[in-house]
């Protein structure tokens, strides 16, 4: 290949050397998230380590290359003088990986003790991964969140500097549970009904908001799973479960009119029935919604481009359930389910 028919690209340097940078980058960050965790501390320290020693054996070892080549490139025809072997030089560099490799896996060994050890009097909750998002299940409290969407993920609240004991379960594929800031993650399996289920634990020791999601492709809508973790001084994560228990007491159930239009439809296989809806306008109506789907949640929710004109609750199948709806003005919206919001369709309310 001649300079003319080179890539550009190839024939600048600073570009060639932009767009490697671009993609070493996009692969990864050089430095990990704030740690959020006493375990991601401890990963991140041994990040840190790790991080060093590579550094420190990059720039060695490209050091000498350039050196050799500066200082060894061919002057002449003549055959430089051989060498055969340096029982010295050959002893460093065995000696040298060894001692790193060592360092890497005591560190390791005592990283990994250190995240897996279980605390002492921990908040167990249940992680309910399922196409596309995620149910959270306070054993001890009594409390359930669910429901969730892209502008409104599930959140799951925790006290700081106590132990917090996930049992991850999945009702469909293999989704991931995966926060950033606590620097692990772990598989959420469809195990089978006896088998013991994954298990994470994790102590938060800061107060803050995190942001987390599936780290596992698990279908079209994989992008739309996520969560949020809030952590709280453990007087006010208290409060937040008195609160929960208090809401999930005397939530109403709405009556349903006689002589209202009632409008049904039904979802399987991550789908609904139908596309189409007509209602009439001006005047309260009822949706009766189904859910054929085994232990897989569908609600069925109304919107005017961004605002929000009605949630169902969740409705865990198979049931069927009836959502009392205020009136629609005359035109079009979009009705979807908030856990799948693949599958949607078209209110038309005349």
């Amino acid at each position: 290949m001649t300079a003319g028919t080179m890539p550009a690209v190839m024939r600048r340097p600073a570009a060639l050397l932009a767009v490697l940078v671009v993609g070493l980058l996009g692969g990864c960050a050089l430095i990990p998230p704030t740690p959020g965790t006493t375990q991601a501390d401890s990963v991140y320290a041994l990040y840190i380590v790790i991080f060093t020693l590579g550094a420190i054996v990059f720039f060695v070892v490209e050091g000498f290359i350039i050196y050799a080549v500066i200082r060894y490139r061919r002057r002449d025809d003549r055959l430089p003088t051989q060498h055969h072997g340096n029982n010295r030089v050959e002893i460093i560099w065995t000696v040298i990986p060894t001692v790193i490799v060592m360092i890497l896996f005591i560190g390791s060994l005592v990283t990994l003790a250190s995240i897996e050890q279980e605390g002492a009097d921990p908040v167990n909750i249940e992680v309910e991964g399922f196409q596309w998002q995620w149910a959270f299940h306070y054993l001890d409290e009594g409390v359930t969140v669910d429901g969730g969407s892209v502008e409104n993920p599930p959140v799951m609240v925790v006290p700081v500097n106590r132990p917090i004991h996930l049992i991850l379960h999945s009702d469909d594929v293999i989704h991931s549970f995966f926060v950033p800031n606590f620097l692990t993650k772990r598989d959420v399996v469809p195990f089978a009904e006896g088998t013991n289920p994954n298990e994470l634990e994790f102590t938060v020791n800061r107060l803050g908001t995190f942001r987390g999601q599936c780290a596992e492709f698990c279908g079209r809508g994989h992008a739309e799973m996520t969560f949020v973790v809030i952590s709280m001084d453990p007087a006010d994560y208290a409060d937040w479960v008195v609160e929960q228990r208090a809401a999930a007491s005397v939530e109403p159930t709405p009556t349903i009119p006689a002589g209202l239009q009632i409008v049904r439809i039904s979802a399987d296989q991550l789908e609904f029935d139908t596309n189409l809806l007509e209602v009439p306008a001006g005047e309260d109506f009822v949706i009766e919604f189904t859910n054929n789907e085994v232990d897989i949640p569908h609600n069925v929710a109304i919107y005017d481009g961004e605002a929000t004109l009605f949630q169902g609750e969740w409705l865990t199948g198979p049931g069927t359930i009836q959502y009392l709806v205020p009136a629609l003005d005359a035109g079009e919206y979009t009705f979807q389910c908030d856990v799948h919001p693949s599958m949607f369709g078209t209110v038309t309310a005349r």
